[in-house]
């Protein structure tokens, strides 16, 4: 199974309200943003944005996302 990427990790620490307070506001801009302001944002976030483009338009990612984290989980142990 594919592993987790940093950004993915910043992503699912947003939709689970762990993330701090750069990364939320981070990503709620690149939710926010349009076309043209997610391209401008990809500049200095690329795999960020790209992971958020993923989560909006890619049947099954977020899905898949939440099945790797909970794969990672149980191989760590780590809790929530």
């Amino acid at each position: 199974m594919e592993k987790i990427t940093t950004a993915e990790r910043k992503f699912l620490d947003y939709q689970y309200g762990l993330g701090g307070s750069f990364y939320n506001a981070l990503v709620t801009v690149i939710l926010r943003a349009d076309e043209i302001n997610s391209a401008l944002l990809a500049q200095g976030y690329p795999e960020l944005v790209e992971v958020v483009r993923r989560f909006h338009k890619e049947h099954g990612y977020w899905e898949d996302l939440q099945d790797r984290w909970n794969d990672f989980l149980k191989e760590t142990k780590l809790e929530l």
